[in-house]
């Protein structure tokens, strides 16, 4: 891992950081279709999970996709964004840190990618249903409805079982939080940028796509990454300047 100075002295061509981030998202993607379970293991973690959820009071996947279902207008809009700014936003949020933020783009990027490798790990060990997939919860595919080609690429390329961490979730905190903390750092632009995240997690649970216990899954892997980055950086640097100091 480098360090942001380092990331300003060799600066790496943009056609090969495209390049290269475009390979690791494609291997992410086979990876994660590889980590396929057994259906019966991934709808006992589902009903482990809807049992937690029911403890705590966080069952809302039911009632929230029925209201869904109730306006059409609505469950395309949220369908559609489900489907395009995944990927969208966090690309358009990596160019926006190398052409504005160089300095903080190495340390953002490394955030993306231990959080997405900490949830693809959790894809493998721990299989989950998502709610649509669930006999008995009576969860419609809002998206399959309203985005039937997405729903076929999805079906075909997808893990179905890759419910926890939501990576929809993960990645749109990831968006309004480096652009925030690096880039637009005004509390009107922290404020719109937070709508992003607040409407990818109504999203994801409204069109049956997951749990709320994943999102907030989601949530907690950025955190973590971020943390691990942060304090690997500062060390690298406290290490770096101790080097200088002693040569």
């Amino acid at each position: 891992m480098t360090t942001d100075h380092q990331s300003q002295q060799h600066t790496r061509h943009p056609v090969r950081e495209a390049l290269t981030l475009t390979l690791a998202c494609l291997a992410y993607s086979v990876l994660s279709f590889l980590a396929r379970a057994s259906e019966s293991l991934a709808l006992s973690h589902a009903h482990s999970i809807v049992a937690l959820e029911r403890r705590v009071g966080v069952f809302i996947e039911p009632s929230a996709n029925a209201w869904l279902g109730a306006h059409s207008t609505l469950a395309s809009l949220a369908s559609t964004q489900y489907a395009t700014t995944f990927l969208l936003f966090t690309g358009l949020t990596l160019v926006a840190l190398w052409i504005k933020a160089p300095q903080f783009y190495s340390r953002a990027r490394w955030t993306l990618v231990v959080m997405t490798l900490g949830a693809l790990a959790t894809y493998w060990s721990y299989p989950l249903a998502p709610p649509r997939l669930v006999p008995g919860l009576g969860i419609a595919d809002s998206v399959a409805e309203h985005t039937s080609s997405y729903s076929h690429l999805f079906d075909t390329l997808a893990n179905p079982y890759g419910a926890m961490p939501s990576m929809h979730t993960g990645w749109s905190v990831w968006v309004a939080v480096m652009l925030g903390t690096y880039v637009w750092r005004s509390w009107w632009a922290r404020l719109t940028l937070a709508l992003h995240p607040t409407l990818t997690i109504v999203t994801i649970v409204a069109t049956g796509n997951h749990y709320v216990m994943d999102a907030i899954a989601g949530i907690a892997y950025f955190l973590i990454a971020w943390l691990c980055v942060t304090l690997t950086r500062r060390t690298l640097l406290r290490n770096v300047r101790s080097t200088g100091e002693t040569s």
